[in-house]
């Protein structure tokens, strides 16, 4: 009965024994292994080869494949040439098409093993270690984590990482997210943990730091510019596609992996960053850095630390700000959260500061109205308002957003007495309703929706919102915020005044370079 053996090594060795200690003859073993008694010759040959001759270790390594040649694909190395020329990356199997259609008929594999010598591969550039001055250079980097915490369960957590390249002292913290203002928040706090700012750091291409790439260039984030050099910090970014640039901040989140998050449960993301804050101090500063052969706190303290530059005398306003309409019912909106704002604001443009533990609510003067905690992005939170409110009488009523109502324009007045007769009860609702229109429309709109309206007699909120959906164009709040930062530019900068194109015509004149006439 034959007996199949993957394992080469093993044929050989139970095919020899056979022969030598039990005398089997070669018909025998071709039975037996079910092989050729070409291949039982060839096998015991080059046993008794290696037993009488020696062998070299390198020379018994199986040689590489040779490349064979043909006379057939000899005529038309000029049209192969030229082809990979023009075309680097074409394939074997349309490379074999084109030389057919002129002619070849020769087979595939041959032209393969020969397309395989003209595009060989160019060996990659060795990665060489290199070392910055202390206080010359700082790398930071995300790393996204799944953690399983026992009060509030398995969430998707970001860790914020950032490493000083001379002494190695490391830098960490946990985050729900990884947006800008949270980008901008952890640098804040690592520059505090390290007292001082590096001249410059690298980063990767992400969209909070680099909006694009044109002609090879990176193209920062103009608020995140604005942000880094407040510190006085060079970006740098690196080439996409080559992580090992950043060795020094990569090669740190596997020691966060197997010695912070190995082997430790966590209540809350408050607990993580509180042990994260304990593991910073007791073990991550404390231990031999494998490169340096030096702790990085020690390090740090004896040359780092006081060549980095020092932090400002204030620190960049790392708050979100946007523009809210208040509602109806007293609130406005932010991540699913409600926050309530006195009703005399209803239907207001307002202006919302969101620090990261607070919010801020301010009137169109940018006087504050009133703060409030910061609830949890995602949580659909409605703060109590009883005592934001204070007396509901105002709600419905409509002398609270008359004078606000007649601001809209010329027609508000011809609109609000139509309303009054039309809705005696409730004509504060419809008044209130048109107004929080603003959200969507410019106040110009409205008031010329509001004399459509009223050419037709339609004193009802509905209508004006019609009217506004057939014939304007909406728009975001964040247009209101551009079109007041650029009428403040044109108050604040000088007038520039044309000059007119006779004052160059001189410089055009022969006299003028100098010819003569």
């Amino acid at each position: 009965m034959a007996i199949f053996i993957q394992n080469r090594e093993d044929l050989e060795q139970q095919l020899v024994l056979m022969r030598t200690q039990k005398g089997w003859s070669i018909r025998a073993l071709t039975r037996h292994f079910a092989i050729s008694r070409n291949t039982v010759r060839s096998i015991l040959r080059k046993h008794d080869a290696l037993r009488d001759e020696g062998h070299d270790i390198l020379l018994a390594k199986k040689p590489p494949r040779r490349i064979r040649t043909s006379k057939k694909l000899g005529p038309f190395e000029d049209t192969l040439t030229k082809l990979l020329e023009k075309y680097p990356k074409i394939t074997g199997q349309r490379l074999y098409e084109e030389l057919t259609a002129v002619g070849y008929d020769g087979g595939i594999t041959i032209l393969r093993d020969r397309l395989q010598i003209l595009r060989s591969r160019p060996k990659q550039t060795p990665i060489v270690r290199f070392e910055t001055e202390p206080g010359i250079q700082g790398q930071m980097d995300w790393s996204p984590y799944r953690i399983k915490f026992l009060k509030t369960g398995p969430a998707d957590i970001q860790c914020f990482s950032y490493v000083l390249g001379f002494s190695r002292r490391h830098f960490i913290d946990f985050s729900p997210r990884r947006d800008f203002f949270t980008l901008i928040r952890r640098h804040h706090d690592a520059f505090a943990h390290f007292g001082g700012v590096p001249a410059q750091c690298l980063y990767d291409s992400e969209k909070t730091v680099v909006l694009r790439w044109e002609a090879g260039r990176p193209v920062i984030n103009p608020a995140f510019a604005a942000f880094i050099t407040h510190y006085r910090c060079k970006p740098v970014i690196c080439q996409r596609a080559r992580p090992e640039t950043k060795g020094k901040v990569e090669r740190p989140f596997q020691y966060v992996e197997n010695n912070l998050l190995c082997g430790r449960e966590f209540q809350d993301l408050e607990d993580l960053r509180a042990c994260a804050r304990w593991w910073l101090a007791e073990k991550n500063d404390m231990h031999r850095h494998n490169t340096t052969n030096r702790l990085p706190l020690e390090l740090f303290l004896e040359q780092e630390q006081a060549a980095l530059q020092p932090l400002p005398l204030h620190l960049y306003d790392c708050a979100e700000v946007a523009l809210r309409v208040c509602s109806l019912d007293g609130y406005i909106d932010f991540e699913t959260n409600r926050y309530p704002i006195p009703y005399e604001h209803i239907t207001d443009i307002v202006t919302m500061k969101a620090t990261e533990h607070e919010v801020l609510i301010y009137s169109p003067e940018l006087s504050l109205i009133i703060r409030h905690e910061r609830a949890p992005a995602g949580a659909k939170i409605t703060l109590d308002g009883t005592e934001v409110h204070r007396t509901k009488t105002l709600r419905y009523g409509l002398e609270s957003v008359h004078v606000q109502f007649l601001e809209l324009g010329v027609y508000a007045e011809d609109f609000l007495r139509g309303l009054k007769i039309t809705y005696p009860k409730n004509a504060g609702f419809h008044a209130r309703y048109i107004l929080h229109l603003k959200e969507r429309y410019h106040c110009e709109d409205i008031n010329n929706a509001l004399s459509h309206a009223c050419h037709y007699h339609a004193y009802d909120c509905k209508a004006v919102e019609r009217i506004l959906t057939a014939k304007a164009l909406p728009r975001t709040l964040e247009v209101i915020r551009n079109e007041r930062a650029e009428n403040e530019l044109r108050r604040v900068l000088p007038q520039v005044k044309q000059r007119s194109l006779e004052e160059y015509s001189v410089l055009l004149a022969p006299h003028s370079t100098g010819e003569k006439p």
